[in-house]
C-alpha cells in the first residue's frame, strides 16, 4: 500500500495539469447578419488575442491566418518547413495573379524591412566590437601560430583548378 500512495499522488499531480488557466482571451468574430444570402452555416469562430497580434505582425487578416494554417495542416505542410510564413502559405497557393502579387510585395517588404533591421544590429556589433576589443582582428586566421612562422599553402592552392603546374 505504501509504494501504491505515491504513484496515485503522481497520477493526480500529472491529471490535474490540463486544467491549468491559461489566461488567453477569446474573442468572438462578428457573424454575417441572418439576412446575408452568403450566410454560413458554421458557429462564429472563436479568435485569440495571438491570432490578431500574429495577423497584425504579417499584414493579412485574420481570415488569411487561418487559411494558411488550413493549408498547412494538408500537403502544403509536409512539402514545406513548418517555420514557412503564413504569406508564403498563401502566395504559394494564391487564387489568382493579383493575389500572388499582392502577397509577393507584402513580403518582399517585411523581408527588406528586416534585412535593414539585421544589418543595423551588425553595423552596431560592428562598432562595440571596435570600441571594446581596438587591437583585436575580428577573426584570426593564424590560428595561434606565430606570424611568419608554420605551414603556409602555395600559391597554386589558390589558383583556378587548383593544381601545382
Amino acid at each position: 500500500m505504501r509504494k501504491a500512495l505515491p504513484a496515485l499522488a503522481l497520477l493526480i499531480v500529472l491529471t490535474n495539469v490540463g486544467a491549468v488557466e491559461t489566461g488567453e482571451t477569446r474573442i468572438d468574430t462578428v457573424g454575417r447578419s441572418a439576412t446575408d444570402p452568403g450566410r454560413s452555416e458554421r458557429a462564429p469562430m472563436e479568435v485569440s488575442r495571438t491570432d490578431v497580434l500574429e495577423a497584425g505582425y504579417w499584414g493579412i487578416t485574420l481570415e488569411e491566418l487561418h487559411r494558411a494554417r488550413h493549408l498547412m495542416r494538408g500537403p502544403r505542410g509536409a512539402f514545406s518547413d513548418p517555420r514557412i510564413s503564413p504569406i508564403e502559405v498563401l502566395g504559394i497557393h494564391a487564387r489568382s495573379d493579383t493575389e500572388r502579387d499582392r502577397y509577393a510585395a507584402l513580403f518582399a517588404k517585411l523581408l527588406h524591412e528586416d534585412t535593414d533591421r539585421v544589418l543595423a544590429w551588425q553595423r552596431a556589433g560592428d562598432t562595440a566590437m571596435r570600441r571594446l576589443y581596438p587591437t583585436d582582428k575580428a577573426v584570426d586566421f593564424s590560428f595561434g601560430r606565430p606570424a611568419g612562422g608554420g605551414k603556409t599553402l602555395p600559391n597554386w592552392f589558390f589558383s583556378p583548378g587548383g593544381s601545382a603546374q
